[in-house]
């Protein structure tokens, strides 16, 4: 008989037409991976009780763009603009042995669940080797988090020392290609928690190339292409979305990330291949993209949020929820600000940021039948919330959306559950599985402690000017549009 769990009277955001509802004194009875019943009152026998008085039960949260290796590298992108972070962040996964990615992706996926993530689209741009992309995806699988992996390309170094700094130019290597089928054909993993996608930044290449990548991924069974595109002084003025256009790339299964400064007909292309985004409003506030694209109305149906590198910020959805809310109504409110006058109330809603890490996740996962809502037959990915808690007391009950999205922090979350089974309890993570030994939070600690040790270590051997100077040749940047303040 599969594992059951009950979740006792706890007052339960239910997703009807796409716009959640509050439901108090729910239980919500799972069996297996998937939720059984939802009602008052359960008449259940052989379950696991969890007494959800006084708590607030939502749906997982989704987090449609990361980048789960770079946890050792939290710290180093504080002041950083995206041009300082291509060579001090993405180029140092030079730095990395195939035990640091997988200690760096573990530990950097149990951050996610802490704070209520229960699905990751992950942009896997650490994949050197194939050990490389063998220990992301172990270190994804031990996470117990439900993820899309995007094998994806990425800039490797080929040589880079105090005195010289070489890239590699072959970014679709045979190798990299034939590994990729290699793990493709093996999907899904962990019992269908864990999807294979496909990460490509390679759209400088020729028309042919493009085309040959994509068609060998989709071939593949890709559960997802995703890439990064936004318009700016350093990935150039042109729109990404409309060359995939000219090559016949674009399709339903394309993800980007970013998007920022899109046009009319980029939006055009977005409705008419049914294609999503993910915004990450830190990096992006932070980074000089540009202003985030899930508020803009022409994208209201494709848009989501991720977390993008949590070695520049929390690794939490809620964050990005809150700060992506408030810069967009900043900049609404301040056109009146100029004006002297004063909007009679708030145009952008909490319930809208919601459902981006909900309902809205899900659907730009193409996983919106399975995930991101309370519902009969869908997967069992939720999360309880205390309503007593210091934060949360007088909001948690009364307005249970605003409590998430303006008062809760990651210490509010009290359970976590993904695919059926607890990963957090009593507000502390749960032991999870490595190599047939039982891993508790402070074992993982040590691990990544020392590895970071290690990452640094190489690192501080890099001479990051020449790093600079490979990514303006690369890029054929007109080192004037970057001013230095």
């Amino acid at each position: 008989m599969a594992q059951s769990i009950l979740l006792r009277g706890g007052t339960a955001l239910i997703h009807q037409d796409n716009e959640a509802v509050v439901a108090a004194k729910r239980d919500i009875l799972v069996v297996g991976n998937r939720i059984a019943r939802i009602g008052e009152s359960l008449d259940v026998e052989d379950a696991e009780v969890i007494d959800c008085t006084g708590k607030l039960i939502s749906p997982g949260f989704v987090n449609t763009h990361h980048h789960g290796w770079q946890t050792q590298l939290k710290g180093r992108h504080a002041n950083h603009m995206l041009l300082e972070y291509v060579p001090t962040g993405n180029m140092v996964a030079c730095a990395y042995e195939p035990e640091d990615v997988q200690i760096g992706q573990l530990a950097g996926f149990l951050e996610l669940i802490d704070s209520g993530v229960t699905t990751v689209v992950d942009h896997s741009h650490i994949i050197s080797t194939p050990q490389h992309a063998d220990a992301a995806l172990k270190g994804t699988i031990e996470s117990g988090i439900r993820a899309i992996f995007c094998y994806s390309t990425t800039l490797r170094v080929k040589e880079w020392t105090q005195e010289k700094m070489e890239v590699a130019n072959d970014l679709v290597a045979p190798w990299f290609l034939e590994h990729f089928q290699k793990i493709a054909a093996a999907a899904p993993y962990a019992d269908g928690r864990v999807h294979i996608g496909f990460g490509y930044d390679g759209l400088f290449m020729p028309a042919s190339v493009n085309q040959m990548v994509f068609k060998l991924a989709r071939d593949a069974g890709s559960k997802l292409i995703t890439l990064h595109s936004m318009r700016g002084p350093l990935m150039g003025t042109h729109s990404a979305i409309q060359l995939m256009e000219s090559q016949g790339l674009n399709g339903p299964d394309v993800l980007v990330s970013h998007a920022n400064q899109m046009d009319d007909a980029d939006a055009e292309l977005f409705k008419k291949h049914g294609m999503s985004l993910s915004s990450t409003p830190m990096t992006e506030l932070q980074m000089g993209h540009g202003l985030p694209m899930c508020y803009d109305p022409r994208f209201a149906e494709c848009a989501s949020l991720g977390v993008d590198c949590n070695s520049i910020g929390a690794g939490c959805i809620v964050t990005q929820m809150r700060v992506g809310l408030q810069a967009e109504r900043g900049v609404f409110n301040q056109k009146y600000v100029v004006e002297n006058k004063n909007p009679w109330t708030c145009k952008q809603t909490v319930e809208e940021a919601f459902n981006l890490a909900t309902i809205r996740g899900a659907k730009a996962c193409k996983m919106e039948d399975q995930i991101g809502s309370i519902a009969v037959g869908k997967l069992a990915d939720l999360v309880i919330f205390d309503t007593e808690s210091p934060a949360m007391v007088c909001v948690g009950e009364k307005n249970p959306i605003a409590a998430i999205v303006l008062h809760s922090s990651v210490r509010d979350i009290d359970t976590v559950i993904v695919d059926g089974v607890v990963k957090k309890k009593g507000g502390k993570l749960l032991p999870v599985g490595v190599e047939g030994a039982s891993l508790g939070w402070r074992d993982v600690v040590a691990q990544l402690s020392k590895s970071a040790e290690a990452v640094e270590e190489r690192a501080s051997k890099l001479n990051y000017d020449l790093g600079l100077q490979a990514v303006g040749a690369m890029f054929q940047l007109d080192w004037n549009n970057f001013p230095k303040l």
